[in-house]
């Protein structure tokens, strides 16, 4: 009788009612689905704490300065019974040996020794596992300890983990040498088939959170913007491990990022699939925060330039529009200049574009600067007294001033270095 399977692969899983044929019915089994899945969800946090609560009761119940990597009391008797019964049938098979060569009997002699032989892996064996296990215990007892153990640790393996490493189980051990828990339902498992966990990816979220900022402070999502946090996001999440931890801790909001589908998270053939899915949404959240950064500091533009006469009202809206389409068209979609500009916008196939006017055309750049922007509100009939200095135009754009902007790395620095 094997332990209840923790890999993950079956949590969860929902059939599809076969006739539903109106959107009423469609809609009550959505409801009935979601339902079942947030309720799947607050359970798993349940046995979440119910585990981390053993390894808790475990280590408070330990004397200050144990050393955890001993083996423990509990074991030591079975390993000394075991170790007793195979020094005795190594022992026999010895004396048997001996008796067979002074017989002159080389053929069975030599058949006894490699069963002497393998008595003596089977101790080789037996210590391999037991210092393994001193680390392994270590490593998860710490790791809980410090809220490291990542949520994309199904419930099943959590508590399978939890049992084996505070020493609920009985140990167990075969003719090789190799340890076997058992729990007393007469479940088992192998020491060899011991799952291994997931720790949080604290660098990645950590280099996210960066990235989150500096997409803030520049309010712009440019194509090559975009094509450099990409490439970013892709360099931490080259293994499986790094893109669950993105995937399901609470890094940036409660339940990580919120993915339901259980097949898609513990398939490990899905896992290209997976780690799309994270990159995509991450950069969403870049463009979310782009936008939000241009409105806020629309907004602080609004505030100095709102006045009381018409006028003023007037070039205030023209003002705003203008920023709201050069954000636009700095996130990539510059359709809306054509709305908002007195003059007509060409979308150019490398990401650039022009503003034509009846008297010049302004070209665009994929990185706009304060020059630019400043010469498009000029041609918008914008006020002098109106116009945000260069100096504040570039802060706008930049996030900061020019002097924190010249001890940046260039983009091609950046890409060097995330390249690597």
């Amino acid at each position: 009788m094997e332990l209840p399977d923790y890999s993950g692969a079956k949590v969860g899983q929902v059939t599809n009612v076969d006739a539903m044929n109106n959107s009423k019915m469609l809609d009550k089994h959505f409801e009935e689905q979601m339902n079942s899945i947030v309720a799947r969800k607050r359970q798993q946090k349940i046995e979440e704490a119910r585990a981390n609560g053993k390894v808790e009761k475990y280590l408070n119940s330990m004397p200050d300065g144990i050393d955890t990597s001993k083996l423990p009391q509990k074991y030591i008797p079975g390993v000394q019974e075991w170790a007793k019964e195979r020094q005795l049938e190594f022992a026999q098979l010895a004396q048997q040996a001996a008796t067979a060569e002074s017989n002159g009997d080389f053929s069975n002699s030599v058949l006894i020794k490699s069963e002497m032989s393998k008595i003596e892996s089977s101790f080789r064996n037996l210590d391999g596992q037991l210092t393994s296990f001193k680390s392994y215990k270590d490593n998860f007892l710490d790791d809980s300890q410090n809220g490291m153990v990542s949520n994309s640790v199904n419930t099943n393996k959590r508590n399978l983990l939890s049992s084996v490493y505070t020493d609920e189980l009985n140990m167990s051990f075969d003719e090789s040498g190799g340890i076997t828990f058992v729990n007393e339902e007469g479940g088992y498992v192998k020491f060899d088939e011991i799952p291994d966990y997931t720790v949080k990816n604290n660098k990645g979220a950590s280099e996210i959170l960066n990235m989150n900022e500096a997409v803030y402070k520049s309010g712009v999502m440019s194509p090559s913007s975009e094509r450099l946090y990409r490439m970013k996001l892709q360099n931490i999440t080259k293994s499986r491990d790094e893109v669950m931890s993105l995937a399901t801790d609470d890094f940036i909001t409660e339940g990580g990022l919120g993915i339901m589908d259980d097949d898609l998270l513990y398939n490990e053939e899905r896992t290209d699939e997976l780690r799309n899915m994270v990159i995509d949404s991450y950069m969403n959240m870049f463009k979310e925060t782009a936008s939000t950064s241009v409105k806020e500091k629309a907004n602080r533009t609004r505030t100095k330039t709102r006045g009381g006469s018409a006028t003023e009202r007037k070039y205030g809206t023209v003002l705003n529009n203008m920023f709201k389409g050069l954000s636009n068209f700095a996130n990539g979609d510059g359709g809306s200049l054509t709305a908002y500009s007195k003059g007509q916008f060409l979308d150019n196939e490398d990401g650039t574009g022009d503003l034509i006017y009846s008297d010049e055309v302004i070209s665009l750049g994929k990185e706009l600067n304060e020059n630019t922007i400043y010469r498009i509100l000029k041609k918008e009939g914008v006020p002098d007294n109106m116009i945000p200095s260069l100096e504040e135009i570039r802060e706008m754009i930049n996030g900061g001033s020019s002097e924190e902007q010249a001890t940046e790395p260039s983009a091609a620095d950046l890409i060097a270095k995330y390249s690597n």
